[in-house]
């Protein structure tokens, strides 16, 4: 079977055209975004990309079109595939039909957190010889691709709240009917498709009301929106994962690297841990809790743990350059990239630290958060602070009564962004960039001036 991929450079779209790949489809894709790392994942796959979104793409006639959720009515391609009457389906509901549906699924779901979580329990699973099949967000540095499609039961997925396709408003995961279901944490995001928290909150309860009675849902019990969801009903068994003593799965981290998990009153382990931040360790006790459920014993996780070597762009040293440390990280909400910085204050408590945030993200361009997030920053004892953004979205920052002229500065240029951030490190800084998308090569252009 032909089968074509709208938007295939998208890290969920990318890993689909793997598995396709994996099942001896014919699989070829469009997008006007083809870039590392998604790109060259593609490249290897020997998987031709159109770089533009013409009816061209279709002259073949593919037996099926999977339609990424970037794409909308108004691209030539869309309503030549609508003229044409091509069969086409979400990628969501193309995974199940032909993945998901014969696998046993663990989700891992939440606002922050998903890459991670899903990255170490796959990880836990592979080291432990399960061999899962597995589709995330973003690159582990364990496995050499973002998805993969073995002969085991088993499937992690990243489980996005996101919606599924134009055609389609419900979230990606609707469609996966896990068996497992990880919570790590609820947040107002994605403000280009819900109005607020509450209908949210009212997606995940649909999942919820999906899942089996003999499933397992796995929560961050310290979080006070996830308690609030659970309080509308749940028919599986909950077991709750965090910081506090009420919590089933417990950790503390003792000095930098010492993790100590306890499970009730059944486990108490400690671990040399590699990792850093509380988001690690908060992600980590929710993947040994899912491993638990399927067999795996805490003890095996940890151990497994200690070899995770970590995922692409999630707390990543990008390098050290004669004492200057840079950072990068997905981080593109208050919450996350206040957690972030807080960790690296943590980690370097002598250093001068500085950060970059691109306002990306739908929500983040909104300004709905413009007031939290300047606040907090301005709390943190940071030596200066850069956002990049269009002129219209920079305009609110600077207007908004948080703005710290001294300490913040906005940008709409890469290249200055980069002199401006060259020109104030020294030996001793630590400068963090903070982003779901790439900086318009800002960064590239810093690591290249600091070489």
């Amino acid at each position: 079977m032909h089968v074509h991929i709208l938007g295939v450079c998208g890290t969920f779209m990318a890993g689909l055209a793997s598995i396709a790949k994996s099942l001896g489809h014919k699989v070829t894709g469009s997008d006007i975004n083809f870039y590392p790392p998604m790109s060259e994942q593609l490249n290897k796959l020997g998987i031709k990309v159109y770089e533009d979104y013409s009816s061209s793409q279709l002259k073949d006639e593919p037996d099926q079109v999977i339609v990424g959720n970037v794409m909308t009515r108004g691209h030539e391609v869309i309503e030549t595939l609508l003229e044409k009457n091509i069969p086409f389906t979400s990628g969501p509901q193309w995974l199940y039909e032909n993945v998901l549906r014969e696998r046993y699924v663990i989700a891992v779901s939440g606002t922050h957190g998903k890459t991670t979580t899903s990255s170490m329990l796959s990880w836990i699973l592979d080291d432990n010889e399960l061999n899962p099949s597995y589709l995330i967000g973003g690159v582990p540095e364990n496995f050499e691709t973002s998805s993969r499609l073995t002969e085991s039961k088993f499937f992690v997925i990243e489980a996005d709240e996101y919606d599924s396709a134009f055609f389609d408003k419900r979230p990606k995961f609707i469609h996966y009917h896990p068996e497992i279901n990880i919570i790590n944490n609820l947040e107002f995001d994605h403000i280009d498709i819900y109005k607020d928290l509450d209908e949210i909150l009212c997606q995940f309860h649909q999942l919820m009301r999906i899942m089996p009675r003999n499933g397992k849902l796995i929560i961050n019990g310290d979080d006070k929106n996830i308690q609030e969801l659970i309080k509308r009903g749940y028919w599986s068994e909950i077991e709750s994962f965090g910081y506090q003593d009420k919590c089933d799965w417990r950790a503390k981290l003792k000095k930098k690297n010492n993790l100590e998990v306890s499970y009730k009153s059944s486990y108490n382990l400690k671990k040399e841990w590699k990792l850093d931040g509380e988001y690690n360790v908060e992600n980590a006790l929710g993947a040994i809790a899912a491993a638990n459920m399927i067999g795996i014993s805490p003890n095996d996780s940890l151990q497994s743990l200690t070899k995770f070597a970590g995922v692409k762009r999630r707390f990543e040293l990008v390098g050290n350059f004669s004492d200057i440390i840079i950072y990068d990280d997905f981080a593109h909400h208050p919450t996350s990239i206040n957690k972030t910085i807080k960790d690296i204050i943590k980690l370097y408590p002598n250093n001068n630290i500085s950060v970059s945030i691109e306002m990306r993200s739908n929500t983040m361009k909104s300004g709905v958060h413009n007031q939290r997030l300047l606040q907090e920053l301005s709390d943190l004892n940071l030596d200066f602070i850069n956002f990049l953004s269009n002129k219209e979205v920079g305009k609110k920052i600077e207007e908004s009564t948080f703005f710290v002229n001294k300490l913040m500065r906005v940008f709409h240029d890469s290249d200055e962004l980069a002199l401006s951030i060259d020109s104030k490190l020294s030996e001793g800084s630590v400068h963090v960039f903070l982003s779901n998308g790439d900086f318009l090569g800002a960064k590239e252009k810093l690591l290249t001036y600091l070489s």
